[in-house]
């Protein structure tokens, strides 16, 4: 499909304020997937009427899927609060999921002026991206009045991985000045983290918003092929700034494969004889990597074995963050311990994001059963909204010695 004819027959969706977040387009009212006729040229957004064509995909899968395109944003450069480091990002308004427990909202951006704000919060020293517990407050300034002033959404994307967004209604083109307020990490930290992030920090950065950045990000939107659209699978994490150039690089949130976590790989009850040997459990879509450490692990508190469960997505390995997880270990049918377990979530610069704590007197032949007490508790982009709700437990083994 050519660029012109896709624009002359997608749908354009307003692009400004809305509550928060950001996530995917759906299916639309009329029940269309976005390639039915229409007026949309992709003028309205160069002439600040605030639209972008993009694709909508019709009944997608409850999965990780490819979405109709790919973004186009424009990334500034890195700037520091504190200890942390903060990429921006900017792109045109879209709509977004928000996620209450188990529950899902779509919010339509309104029509008018204004951009999509995104934030990837890191740490300079191993690279690592900060998980989304930590929500930075962003304050908005045009020639010295405030326009806005709002705690992003965290939030997972194919392309940015784990980061923190919001739609932001401007009243004109003109430069504007950001504010962002970061308060101390309330994760867990282990490792080389353990005793950093324990300030909050403040950072400034300018953006200027016209025609010029109106056309960069309607022209760069990438189409992919209109026979993928909705298939299972994944776009490719962007490592770098539209430019492409190395100032502009962009951290992304990746998990160290499966086979580089440390420790005793727990495995289906199945997989002891062979089957689905070297396969990962799954929930919701999820790839759940779970090991068991030694107590004198250092991510261990000396009381027992350290259990560590990663959830990650199935293709680029984003850590699935504000999620909560249980554990019940049992042995012969019989409970061990303290029946469940809540996991505690814990950032390591080596594990990355997981949930984890020591658990006494678990050993080989013991059953393990996870549940998702509450999926991950993040917006969503497109590809990523209808998966990661229906997590079933998971029944583990802990292989023999």
């Amino acid at each position: 499909m050519h660029r012109r004819t896709f624009l002359r027959r997608a749908t354009v969706l307003p692009a400004t304020l809305a509550v928060a977040g950001c996530a995917a387009p759906g299916t639309g009212t009329d029940g269309s997937d976005g390639s039915t006729d229409g007026d949309g040229n992709g003028d309205e957004f160069r002439d600040g009427a605030g639209t972008a064509p993009i694709p909508r995909i019709e009944d997608p899968p409850e999965a990780v899927y490819l979405p109709g395109h790919r973004k186009s944003m424009r990334v500034l450069e890195p700037v520091a609060a504190g200890e942390y480091a903060l990429t921006p990002m900017l792109t045109y308004p879209h709509p977004f999921w928000t996620v209450t427990g188990t529950d899902r909202h779509r919010v339509e951006p309104t029509a008018g002026r204004g951009v999509h704000l995104m934030l990837v919060c890191w740490d300079r020293e191993t690279g690592i991206v900060l998980p989304g517990d930590a929500e930075p407050r962003v304050t908005i300034m045009r020639r010295g009045e405030r326009i806005a002033s709002r705690q992003l959404w965290p939030m997972l994307s194919q392309e940015m991985g784990v980061h923190f967004g919001d739609n932001l209604t401007l009243p004109a083109d003109d430069t504007y000045a950001v504010s962002v307020d970061l308060p101390p990490l309330p994760t867990r930290r282990t490792g080389s983290l353990a005793d950093r992030f324990t300030e909050g920090g403040t950072a400034t950065f300018e953006f200027t918003y016209d025609r010029a950045f109106r056309e960069d990000v309607v022209e760069g939107i990438d189409l992919l092929e209109r026979e993928r659209w909705g298939d299972r699978g994944a776009l490719e994490p962007m490592t770098h700034g539209g430019d492409g150039s190395a100032n502009a690089a962009l951290p992304y949130s990746a998990l160290p494969p499966a086979a580089d976590v440390p420790g005793t790989r727990l495995v289906a009850p199945d997989a002891e004889a062979g089957a689905n040997a070297g396969s990962l459990p799954s929930s919701g879509d999820a790839t759940v990597v779970v090991t068991l450490l030694e107590a004198d692990s250092r991510l261990a508190d000396g009381e027992g074995r350290y259990l560590l469960v990663s959830p990650r997505t199935p293709y680029n390995r984003v850590p699935l963050v504000n999620t909560s997880l249980r554990a019940a270990v049992r042995r012969n049918g019989t409970g061990v311990g303290d029946g469940s377990l809540e996991l505690t979530a814990t950032l390591d610069a080596a594990v990355g994001l997981h949930y984890g704590r020591s658990v006494a007197n678990i050993g080989p032949g013991d059953s393990v059963t996870l549940t998702i007490a509450s999926p991950p508790q993040a917006a969503r982009h497109q590809g990523y909204e209808t998966a990661f709700f229906d997590m079933e437990p998971l029944e583990l083994v802990v292989p023999p010695a």
